[in-house]
This record gives C-alpha cells, sequence and structure tokens, in this order.
C-alpha cells in the first residue's frame, strides 16, 4: 500500500502522517496491498480539509471532509472512501452469487426467472399421517380430542356424512369445520 500525503498551506506533521497511516491500514481489506492512496490536506482561515484519492486495479475511490478540525477532516474523509468500499465489495459479492445461482440453475436444466416474477418457497410438508376415516359422533370426536396430545382430529360426521376438523383453540375450547 502506498501513501502520499500533500500539504497545501500546511506543513506534514509526524502526527498527522502516523494518523493517516492507521486510518488507512484497514482499506487493505478492501481494496487489496496494490493500492495508492493520494491524501491531500488544505488549511484556508478556519476551515480544514481533507481529500483522500484512492486507486487500485479494482477500483478508484474519492473522499472529502471540511470541517474546523484536521483530524475530524481526515475522519470524513476516510468513512466516505470506507462506504464506497464496503458498497464495491457488497456489489462484487452479489454479482459473484447471482452468477453462481444462474449457472447451477442451467446445470441443472431449469429456467431462471428474473428476480420480480420468482414465486415465495413453498412451505415443506414436515410429517404426513395416513389414518384410517373415522365415523364419529361431534361429541365423540370431542372426548377423542381432549384425550390425545393433537391439535385437531379429521372425521367423517355420523349424522351428516361429511368431513369434519374438531380442532383445538388456544384458550382450551374446541373448534369444529364442517364441510
Amino acid at each position: 500500500m502506498k501513501v502520499e500525503i500533500t500539504g497545501r498551506h500546511v506543513v506534514i506533521k509526524p502526527a498527522i502522517r502516523n494518523y493517516v497511516m492507521k486510518r488507512l491500514r484497514k482499506f487493505s481489506k478492501f481494496v487489496g496491498d496494490d493500492a495508492s492512496f493520494h491524501v491531500i490536506i488544505d488549511v484556508e482561515k478556519e476551515r480544514h480539509v481533507a481529500e483522500i484519492l484512492c486507486k487500485s486495479r479494482m477500483l478508484d475511490l474519492a473522499g472529502k471532509g471540511e470541517t474546523g478540525d484536521m483530524y475530524a477532516s481526515i475522519v470524513r474523509a476516510v468513512e466516505k472512501i470506507e462506504r464506497q468500499a464496503i458498497k464495491n465489495k457488497t456489489r462484487l459479492i452479489e454479482t459473484k452469487r447471482q452468477r453462481a445461482k444462474n449457472r447451477s440453475v442451467e446445470q441443472k436444466g431449469g429456467l431462471v426467472r428474473p428476480k420480480s416474477s420468482r414465486r415465495l418457497p413453498q412451505p415443506a410438508l414436515i410429517c404426513e399421517q395416513e389414518e384410517i376415516q373415522r365415523t364419529l359422533d361431534v361429541e365423540e370426536a370431542a372426548a377423542e380430542l381432549e384425550k390425545s396430545e393433537e391439535g385437531f382430529l379429521v372425521f367423517r360426521n355420523l349424522q351428516s356424512g361429511s368431513m369434519n376438523v374438531l380442532y383445538r383453540r388456544k384458550n382450551g375450547s374446541f373448534g369444529l369445520i364442517q364441510e
């Protein structure tokens, strides 16, 4: 990582140089070690301006901070280019993921739908029980559901001959759904 610091109307002291180097150290994970930074520090009356330009093989970043304090201006400029670097990195990652997903779907022989027309995933069936259809009276079904741990009971109604569902409500009472 190459860092060049230029001072306009100000002498660059070792404290400022060390502060800039400390703040720029974290960018190696975003832009790599081949990046070069040009930091321009300018002072005019009460206005302190720090401008940081970053050039690397992958991207170019620029950030400018302007406050009444030199260190705060440096922090603002670094935060701006950090946001740009994070945004670019997440964009690259998402692009790679999308390409890999499209490739895997193409290999499986499926069609790739645009994001806007994709459906929500269907809920998976966790447990399936095959039960013998019973013909019961509603009172008998309620007694049987009360004994069991299940939340509902499907049965054929003795009086009407239609399929019914008897279910346990949160307050402990029973509800009946008739066909």
